[in-house]
């Protein structure tokens, strides 16, 4: 997916630095043009797929994949999407303070605004190194445990009613829960940052425009 965004990017660069004059108002394109869609396509690319698989795709798994299942695919879909994201913005981050260079002639607000996107870019990859494998780990050995008692291949909600049920009477599966909340809350409030970090970043984009 990510080598996807990489060839797609550069193949935007390359029309735009071979297009015809005539395109860009009798001049030809800049680095600082090729600069500003390297720019504008990763952040868009990041922010789409931070909201697209991380939320509405992560509740449509919840409703409608029984538990084991949509364990398995979000083990798959996560750290693909968290290396995308993280990629993304960071090149995002770098396009931004290239385009805003010399860093002392800078306004106070573009200068938060890169510290927003590189904290963003910096929760994703702690996501994919550090909370997303520990979070998949613990589901895995839950699912295990969940496989031995004869549960977890029902929907979400039914899943979750009975594991609970189980857990009165497994301390494995009770442990395991205790710590697989902990590992998923931590890898959520990573996310909501990282989210809240790129909503920043649209709504100064948004302040920049002239519709």
């Amino acid at each position: 997916m990510f080598l996807l965004v990489v060839a797609a990017v550069l193949l935007a660069a390359a029309g735009i630095a071979f297009t015809p004059a005539g395109l860009f108002g009798g001049l030809p394109p800049t680095t600082t043009t090729v600069a500003k869609l390297a720019y504008l396509l990763c952040f868009a690319t990041s922010w789409g797929a931070t909201v697209w698989a991380v939320f509405i795709g992560g509740i449509i798994m919840f409703l409608n994949l029984p538990r084991h299942m949509m364990g398995s695919l979000r083990g798959k879909v996560f750290p693909a999407c968290f290396a995308l994201t993280a990629a993304c913005t960071a090149a995002s981050a770098a396009a931004f303070a290239w385009l805003h260079r010399p860093w002392r002639a800078a306004s106070p607000a573009e200068r938060r605004q890169l510290v927003v996107l590189v904290a963003a870019a910096g929760l994703d990859l702690a996501n994919l190194l550090v909370f997303t494998p520990r979070t998949l780990e613990i589901v895995r050995e839950r699912q295990k445990v969940e496989k031995g008692l004869g549960i977890g291949r029902v929907g979400s909600f039914d899943g979750m009613r009975s594991n609970a049920r189980a857990a009165e009477t497994c301390a494995a599966l009770a442990a395991l829960n205790g710590r697989f909340w902990t590992a998923h809350a931590l890898s959520a409030l990573d996310t909501a940052a990282s989210a809240a970090g790129l909503a920043a970043h649209s709504s100064y984009l948004a302040g920049k425009l002239a519709l």
